[in-house]
């Protein structure tokens, strides 16, 4: 193991500000053209990209009101899309290997095709959904309005004007400003139900946790991301110093690429309650809205957090917190200064980005955000 590369200081990013509008992109304003009555949304990736990509859907209902709006998506995302009643069909095939299959693709077109859709919008916009609206387009399947992330082929709207932006989230503004739609959410929306509120209470309840008296701490990361993850001694002591300063209780939530992650921490931290695993996206929602604050690394989970108004702070190193950071005027997220540090690597022999931010940088930052 090589050692650890010094840390000069720790960058602190918030939201940035998106000074563009309808009148750097629409080129076309299609909210006011009656014959769009059948939408499709398309949206994969990861849990992360999914639910950014819920409050630009949001913006498009309130957009098409009278529209019916369906939305293409992984199976294992449909849970975030469950609650919402404007939506009329939610589909979608395979997880992310199957993508590549033809029988994925003759599935997928049938589908679109029998959906008869007006317009579509892409939210994806890689190679593999450019080539399943090719094919539509191919076959004279494909409606007069085609709408991507990026001005290339197949897709028949392109924004006004190629304004570079950063985030995802800016860059899916742009796409549907393009159309005339006006971007007023600057976060994540995702709808629980009563249900989902009963059994979040449940669960508070079990772990004797009540409103406001507990922290949330997101550890874990996909199996395929660990180096985004701070680390199980770094989240032991951040528990223990929660504790001591701020008299809070510390859980930790995850899925079941973080339940081992979950597992020491615990260990090392008999005091901390492990609901890992225990509940699904919405109810986990329910679960953020009842914290007093939460602690991430970067992670899909970061950004379901980000949906309600709890203060959060991400802790980011291989990756730019410029780019991945969740939205929302209540996120902080730090990044220690090292030369190395976005470099999105999967390996590395020192992970000085997070080995060297230590728990008190992090809970210094928590005392003056609480």
């Amino acid at each position: 193991m090589s050692a650890l590369i010094p840390i000069k200081f720790i960058n602190k990013y918030y939201d940035q500000k998106n000074n563009y509008g309808l009148n750097d992109f629409q080129s076309i304003d299609l909210t006011k053209d009656s014959k769009i009555k059948k939408i499709l949304v398309l949206k994969w990736g990861g849990m992360g990209d999914v639910i950014l990509a819920s409050g630009i859907i949001e913006d498009i209902f309130i957009s098409f009101p009278k529209a019916r709006i369906d939305i293409n998506t992984l199976p294992q995302w449909k849970n975030i899309f469950k609650n919402d009643s404007r939506i009329n069909k939610i589909w979608g095939f395979n997880n992310n290997k199957g993508l590549a299959s033809f029988s994925h693709m003759y599935k997928w077109l049938k589908e679109a095709i029998n959906g008869d859709y007006d317009l579509i919008i892409d939210l994806q916009t890689n190679d593999r959904t450019r080539i399943y609206l090719t094919f539509l387009k191919l076959i004279n399947k494909s409606p007069k309005y085609v709408l991507g992330n990026h001005a290339v082929i197949p897709y028949s709207v392109m924004p006004k004007t190629k304004v570079k932006t950063v985030h995802p989230f800016q860059m899916m503004q742009r796409t549907i400003n393009s159309i005339g739609i006006k971007s007023n959410r600057i976060f994540p929306k995702i709808y629980t139900s009563k249900n989902d509120v009963h059994l979040a209470k449940k669960l508070l309840k079990k772990n004797s946790l009540d409103k406001d008296d507990f922290i949330v701490l997101i550890c874990g990361s996909n199996k395929e991301g660990k180096l985004k993850r701070w680390g199980i001694e770094n989240f032991i002591e951040l528990s223990y110093l929660i504790e001591k300063n701020l008299k809070y209780k510390s859980v930790l939530v995850g899925g079941a690429d973080d339940a081992s992650e979950c597992k020491s921490i615990s260990k090392g931290n008999k005091n901390t309650i492990n609901i890992c695993n225990q509940t699904d996206l919405p109810v986990l929602s329910e679960i953020f809205r009842n914290a007093k604050f939460i602690v991430a690394n970067d992670t899909g989970t970061a950004h379901l957090a980000a949906s309600t108004k709890t203060p959060m702070l991400v802790i980011t190193g291989p990756t730019d917190p410029k780019k991945v950071k969740p939205t929302g005027k209540q996120v902080l997220a730090i990044q220690a200064e090292i030369e190395c540090k976005n470099c999105y690597s999967k390996s590395c022999s020192h992970h000085s980005c997070m080995k060297g931010l230590k728990a008190n940088d992090v809970l210094n930052n928590m005392k003056k955000m609480l």
